[in-house]
């Protein structure tokens, strides 16, 4: 899968099959050209099976279908964090392409089909067909984000961390990236790791994550990166792609040696968005 997206009169492209790539734009651009590569691939990674909901021509029937519920989800993502910028796009999957733009308080999107079944059957069975097709041929990849805000992040929401039984973890989507990277980085009840002589575990009666004998919050930014970092590259699977804002921020020469380690060793994709390549 290739996505393009233009920001402030900059072009970059990101291929999803790419073990690491970068984004280097100027300036702020870099940083809405990731979190719009990060809303783009979550939204298509989203979108459920559509056969049950295609009217009238089942080919052009499950275009309008996808395309609405493309732009259904990915506005929902960016109007409840009220994140808008502008920006414009493109998507190209095997058997289709997205061109679309955001702008402030909107998203527009189209969807043009590259490739076209032969049917063998109408109505439901032939909507099932055409259905099938596609999602055979298109390419998913489940996203996630570790932004260059991580610090203040894991500073502020730290005690929301921890797997709770009893009601659903994590901060609400209002938070926008700072609850997609918060969410995304659940710890598991006796979750123990060490970084700079520090240990860092989940305290299970305060069922919270702690530093040594401190809560979390209280930890330096660079031990609060590390585990961001760590804990996102090391868990994830051949199907992931991570993008890391600013993968130096914080770090001094031996961290930044073991980030470069965890990037070697991740089974996941990574987009890096950082104008300093020293990673």
């Amino acid at each position: 899968m290739l996505v393009r997206i233009k920001v402030g009169g900059e072009l970059v492209e990101v291929n999803t099959s790419s073990k690491r790539s970068y984004i280097s734009l100027h300036g702020e651009s870099k940083y809405y050209a990731g979190r719009l590569t990060y809303y783009l691939l979550k939204t298509i990674n989203n979108i459920p099976r559509l056969y049950g909901y295609i009217k009238g021509d089942p080919i052009n029937g499950w275009r309008e279908t996808f395309e609405r519920t493309f732009l259904n989800l990915i506005t929902s993502d960016l109007d409840v964090a009220k994140n808008w910028f502008k920006a414009f796009y493109e998507v190209e999957l095997t058997p289709l392409s997205i061109k679309g733009e955001v702008n402030e308080g909107g998203v527009a999107a189209k969807v043009e089909l590259k490739e076209v079944p032969q049917l063998k059957e109408q109505g439901i069975r032939g909507t099932f067909e055409v259905d099938s097709f596609y999602f055979s041929k298109i390419e998913k990849v489940k996203p996630s984000i570790i932004p260059a805000g991580r610090v203040g992040y894991l500073s502020a929401f730290s005690k929301f961390l921890v797997i709770q039984y009893e009601k659903a973890p994590g901060i609400p989507k209002a938070f926008g990236i700072a609850a997609e990277f918060i969410n995304s980085m659940i710890l598991p009840q006796g979750f123990s790791d060490e970084i700079n002589g520090h240990k860092i575990y989940v305290n299970q009666e305060e069922n919270a994550v702690y530093m040594d004998k401190t809560p979390l919050q209280n930890a330096p930014p660079n031990v609060l990166s590390i585990l961001a970092l760590r804990t996102f590259l090391r868990r994830a699977t051949e199907n992931e792609l991570i993008i890391v804002e600013d993968p130096e921020i914080h770090l001094d020469e031996s961290e930044i040696n073991e980030v470069k380690e965890l990037l070697e060793k991740t089974r996941a994709r990574v987009v890096l968005v950082t104008s300093n390549k020293i990673i």
